[in-house]
């Protein structure tokens, strides 16, 4: 099993600036860090202070702002499968068969990484080197 700092090095860009984001009563604290590590001990300290916390799979230009226009690069192709009452899967078992069924379809390789993320799935499939936003955005 991968550490979390393994997992945010293997799905996130290896330079740039990162974001993670902590909700608590609907209200998003957005930080910027310029490491793994600190956006692994920053996640750490939201959590321990009864935050949600997240990770935008970008790096980021600088700290103005988790925006498209401010993204630099990506360094993985990810899903989100949203399962449980009123959401596209009843349950995680039902999000993974449609993954399983989406990747033969598509032909895509299995993903890299599949996680989960509480309620739901996260599916990452990391790229063998970063790629800019112009071309992920493409894709």
């Amino acid at each position: 099993m991968l550490t979390r700092t393994e997992f945010l090095s293997m799905v996130l860009p290896p330079t740039g600036t990162y974001c993670v984001v902590g909700l608590k009563d609907g209200k998003p604290k957005q930080t910027f860090v310029a490491s793994v590590e600190e956006l692994d001990n920053y996640a750490d300290a939201l959590v321990h202070k009864g935050y949600d916390a997240y990770f935008a799979l970008a790096s980021f230009a600088d700290d103005s702002g988790r925006t498209i226009t401010n993204a630099v690069q990506l360094n993985s192709f990810f899903l989100d499968l949203d399962c449980g009452a009123g959401k596209p899967y009843a349950d995680q078992a039902e999000g993974l068969k449609a993954l399983k069924e989406f990747v033969k379809t598509t032909g895509l390789p299995k993903p890299t990484v599949v996680v989960n993320s509480g309620r739901g799935v996260h599916v990452y499939w990391v790229l063998e080197q970063p790629v800019e936003k112009t071309e992920w955005r493409s894709l």
